[in-house]
């Protein structure tokens, strides 16, 4: 089975919750990861744990990954401690520039510094060492170029803190990440998450994608933070619209093509998709979830995702090598009639 991780913020924890569910069915075998934002950091603590010791292993690292998030947030909020508020940018750096961002505030307003925390979340958490060893699944995750706006894709060894950061790098928050010279933004923007690469490369053809945003929200959003919150989840969920989108009309196209055939084609053909979400819940949630950080709102998401697995394991984990369960039909996106040319302008 290949996973598929969405980025969105404090979300995330929502597939920190699918994926602790899935790690207790003995009948799952995970042999690709791919992941951006925060789905790349998801994915790199399951590869890890699995790689080092299993299930068991992968189930603590992502716990303690989000523990760490919680934590470098200043959980429990301080937000509205009265006294303790005018040191809310020491105790909560992460929450603390969100909430600034927000509101408005430049980058150099936010974080004059330059500071990432993420850093020391990931700081004697992370060991990209075993990425791309024997018992890695293949850990695949993406970041965006800022010089073209086009994915980079890290494979298994080219995964170190710096592209971790790089995936989940906001430019609102933080400077972009330089590596080998060129500079990165969040994966979310241009592969979120990567799909059609891991097909191409050969990943195991059953695709769980984890989504972390609703499919679409049928309130329009009221206020200007609102709309500005809209505004970047239609940004960040346009990668993910145009890959499915790419996936829907490929197999449309490669639906005739001989069953003999073999190679890329023949894998963007045969791939099955699936997809866990909570569409519902996530309308629901109040405007600036993804920026809430505090471990009670992650445990939430957590069960969040629990639930929304154990659901799909109940209804779909039979078709699994069998047949798709995700249906990619209303993703081939408007169609126009047939333009008719004009005829020939004949000068006399």
């Amino acid at each position: 089975m290949t996973l598929a991780l969405q980025g969105g913020g404090s979300l995330g924890a929502f597939s920190w919750g699918v994926l602790d569910r899935l790690l207790d069915e003995p009948a799952i075998r995970i042999g690709a990861v791919g992941g951006a934002s925060a789905g790349a950091m998801n994915a790199a603590m399951l590869v890890q744990g699995l790689a080092t010791g299993g299930p068991g292993e992968a189930k603590r690292l992502l716990e303690a990954f989000w523990r760490r998030v919680a934590n470098a947030s200043g959980s429990p909020d301080v937000a509205g401690a009265g006294v303790l508020l005018p040191f809310a940018g020491m105790l909560s750096p992460v929450a603390d520039a969100l909430r600034q961002a927000a509101r408005g505030l430049s980058r150099d307003q936010v974080n004059p510094l330059g500071l990432n925390p993420l850093r020391g979340v990931l700081d004697g958490l992370l060991d990209p060492s075993v990425f791309g060893t024997e018992r890695a699944p293949t850990l695949v995750v993406s970041a965006t170029r800022v010089r073209t706006g086009e994915a980079r894709l890290f494979r298994d060894g080219e995964v170190t803190d710096d592209a971790l950061l790089a995936s989940a790098c906001l430019p609102q928050l933080f400077p972009a990440v330089e590596i080998d010279g060129e500079q990165y933004w969040d994966g979310g923007y241009s592969a979120n998450p990567p799909l059609r690469a891991l097909i191409e490369a050969g990943a195991p053809a059953d695709m769980v994608l984890v989504r972390t945003t609703p499919e679409d929200r049928p309130d329009p959003p009221v206020g200007a933070s609102g709309i500005a919150e809209r505004v970047d989840e239609m940004a960040f969920g346009a990668a993910l619209r145009q890959e499915l989108r790419s996936l829907a009309l490929a197999k449309r196209f490669l639906a005739d093509l001989p069953t003999s055939a073999v190679g890329t084609l023949a894998r963007l053909r045969d791939a099955r998709m699936h997809a866990i979400g909570a569409e519902e819940a996530f309308r629901a949630l109040k405007s600036g979830s993804h920026r809430d950080a505090s471990w009670s709102f992650l445990t939430e998401m957590r069960d969040l995702g629990r639930g929304a697995a154990d659901r799909w394991l109940e209804a779909d984990l039979a078709s699994v090598g069998v047949r798709s369960t995700m249906d990619l039909s209303g993703y081939t996106g408007s169609t126009l009639d047939p333009i008719v040319a004009a005829p020939p302008l004949v000068v006399s």
